[in-house]
């Protein structure tokens, strides 16, 4: 058995991380449908936000891999 399991306060932290990344997944995917189809007028400022939500997104998978060890 792993330690995840003996540590609630470990696991609140991982499944607070799983649940975040699939949120910037989901929006990741949104603002991405949105620049190709090029029809928004701010779509400058989309890949701007999409820039930082896809570092974000490596960001919080690099720590759920470190936690999950």
């Amino acid at each position: 058995m792993s330690k995840i399991e003996y540590n609630p306060r470990k696991r609140r932290h991982i499944d607070f991380l799983h649940a975040l990344i699939m949120e910037l997944h989901t929006e990741i995917f949104h603002a991405s449908i949105v620049i190709v189809q090029n029809d928004h007028p701010l779509v400058d400022e989309f890949r701007k936000e999409l820039r930082t939500k896809i570092e974000l997104y490596k960001k919080y998978s690099r720590r759920l891999k470190i936690l999950e060890l």
